[in-house]
């Protein structure tokens, strides 16, 4: 029996790993604590999982925080179970067997840093790469250890921390970016000075697979402060399960929380947060923008919010 499950990333999530292959932990950045960056402050972001619960075995017993009813294009509803993350981890265990990193070789030769030829074929933004890494804009991208679970205390997450994912198999991929405007567009970090730090085009989303020959996959929520944890179990299916974990705004950004302030300032207020999360933050904090002279598409550029970043254990 198998069991193939796929989990995107979207939002203010910092991914620390070693490379493509697991283990790795993904932190949900807590925006309360951020604090102010560029001068504004950053708005309140929800760490929510939503699970089809079509997908689970336990649907009744799994305490979603919310079921919300979703329909499809055949007019085929189905129910969306959403769990709020805050203040909790979460791990994927497997019961009776092994798991194994999804190993498929990418049908689409990478263009990175440059956006793929199809901008439509999610394929073709797999390379790790379209993610921006700190490490490369930086030097150093090495998070805090302190945020990490081998180091965090048992009465609560540390404060930058809104929840914390581990994934102990598997692998990671970057995803198709959700905002069709800017597949085409090329970003560049550019600190205080002239040169630029990175420029390449971009995505917000990170995908982690995962297959295993077991019974079942059981994700576990569990509270750090005590509790007793959710458990949600995957049977073997037909198709990959996919799930989705998200850290975004509660606020629509258009609204007054950023109503002063420009474009760049937008990049600077998501973005910027994750400079808080390094082992030693730079005093210089490039930011990404858009590139004019690189954009193929046309029309309105709509600020880029709330991308996934990379960092590294050491």
């Amino acid at each position: 029996m198998c069991v193939a499950l796929s989990i995107v990333f979207t939002g203010l999530c910092a991914v620390v790993a070693n490379g493509d292959r697991a283990p790795a932990e993904v932190l949900l950045v807590d925006a309360s604590h951020v604090g102010e960056v560029g001068g504004v402050a950053i708005p309140g972001h929800a760490p929510t999982l939503v699970v089809s619960l079509d997908a689970l075995t336990n649907a009744p017993s799994s305490a979603p925080t919310r079921v919300v009813l979703a329909g499809s294009g055949g007019g085929v509803s189905e129910q969306l179970g959403i769990w709020d993350l805050t203040g909790s981890e979460v791990r994927m265990r497997v019961q009776g067997g092994k798991t194994e990193a999804s190993a498929r070789p990418s049908r689409v030769a990478s263009s990175w840093p440059e956006p793929p030829r199809d901008l439509d074929d999610p394929e073709a933004w797999s390379d790790l790469r379209y993610v921006p890494n700190m490490g490369r804009i930086v030097g150093d991208g090495r998070i805090d250890p302190v945020l990490l679970g081998a180091n965090g205390g048992s009465t609560g997450l540390p404060r930058p921390i809104s929840a914390r994912i581990h994934l102990d198999g598997g692998r990671l991929e970057g995803g198709m970016p959700t905002q069709h405007a800017h597949r085409a567009d090329v970003f560049e970090f550019r600190g205080r000075g002239e040169a630029s730090k990175l420029r390449q085009a971009m995505t917000d989303v990170v995908r982690w697979s995962l297959e295993a020959d077991a019974g079942a996959v059981v994700i576990e929520i569990a509270p750090v402060d005590g509790g007793p944890a959710r458990r949600l179990v995957l049977a073997p299916s037909a198709s990959p399960h996919v799930l989705y974990v998200s850290n975004l705004p509660t606020e629509n950004v258009g609204g007054h929380t950023h109503h002063s302030v420009n474009e760049e300032q937008v990049g600077a207020l998501h973005f910027g947060a994750y400079y808080r999360l390094l082992m030693n933050e730079p005093v210089d904090q490039p930011v990404p923008t858009v590139v004019p002279e690189a954009r193929r598409g046309a029309g309105h550029l709509y600020p880029f919010i709330c991308t996934p970043a990379l960092f590294t254990r050491d």
